[in-house]
């Protein structure tokens, strides 16, 4: 039987208790003064943590994304990468790649090899202007991309068993991965470089693993038994999203062009009349 001398006092949290660990905060019972070592054994541990976490996510987001989201929303979590840690880390990558080898790998004048001269002049430096706005913050698309799937397909898939912030956490997984997929497609732009069919048909063939992926983790999370009702429902949740984020986009065209050289732009479209 314990006594009351017995007790361990928490240097961290004050709690009282007997074990090794504090219950109420996870404090070691034992600390020692630091040396040299602690510090790289510190970094290690921290290091060891977040490569088995991150390496323990993509396992299972290649697997079994839908079951292992669900269950993580159910309490499964210790193991897992935190969900707003991947988005960031996977967006970030893309973000860094997008901005440092676009323009090496596709060359805008081939989009706008059809017009005049006069008129890629004043077009092209408003679209690449757009394109290094949308990759610099890609981030945050894919941020505004998650709310807007999350709140649609609980509406249309979870059947009032999840709320919204557990539809946002199943997309902070999902679109994170599928952003990871497209990056690992990216490389074959290096052989399709400065073609626009080739670019096309990437990002055509990315579009449509990314929706496979899609419907696979919803079939498993919202636990469909039909196949066809899982494929159904998620085009409409990935349809009624696009609209949103089409509209949205469609604003933000609107407001670059207010911002842009409108008399450059508007000689071009008119021949300058």
């Amino acid at each position: 039987m314990s006594h009351s001398h017995d007790l361990i006092h928490c240097k961290n949290c004050q709690n009282e208790y007997h074990g090794h660990y504090c219950p109420n905060c996870g404090q070691k019972a034992t600390t020692k003064r630091l040396v040299f070592n602690d510090i790289f054994s510190e970094l290690l541990n921290a290091f060891t943590y977040f490569n088995r976490g991150l390496l323990y996510t993509l396992k299972m987001m290649s697997t079994r994304p839908g079951h292992s989201v669900r269950e993580y929303v159910q309490g499964k979590r210790v193991n897992h990468f935190h969900p707003v840690n991947y988005l960031l880390l996977i967006g970030g990558v893309a973000t860094w790649i997008y901005i440092h080898y676009w323009d090496d790998l596709f060359n805008m004048g081939i989009m706008f090899q059809n017009m005049k001269s006069k008129e890629q002049k004043a077009v092209m430096p408003f679209v690449k202007k757009a394109l290094h706005f949308a990759f610099e913050n890609y981030t945050y698309q894919l941020m505004f991309s998650i709310i807007l799937y999350g709140f649609f397909s609980i509406k249309i898939l979870g059947k009032e068993r999840y709320n919204w912030v557990e539809g946002i956490v199943l997309h902070l997984f999902v679109l994170s991965h599928s952003e990871l997929i497209k990056l690992l497609l990216f490389p074959f732009l290096f052989f399709l470089k400065n073609s626009i069919v080739g670019f096309y048909v990437q990002s055509m063939i990315s579009s449509l693993i990314s929706m496979v992926y899609m419907i696979w983790a919803y079939k498993q999370f919202f636990e469909e038994k039909s196949t066809w009702s899982a494929i159904g429902k998620t085009l409409l949740s990935i349809f009624a999203a696009a609209i949103v984020i089409a509209v949205i986009s469609g604003f933000g065209g609107f407001f670059f062009s207010l911002v842009g050289d409108k008399t450059s732009l508007i000689n071009a479209v008119t021949d300058g009349k």
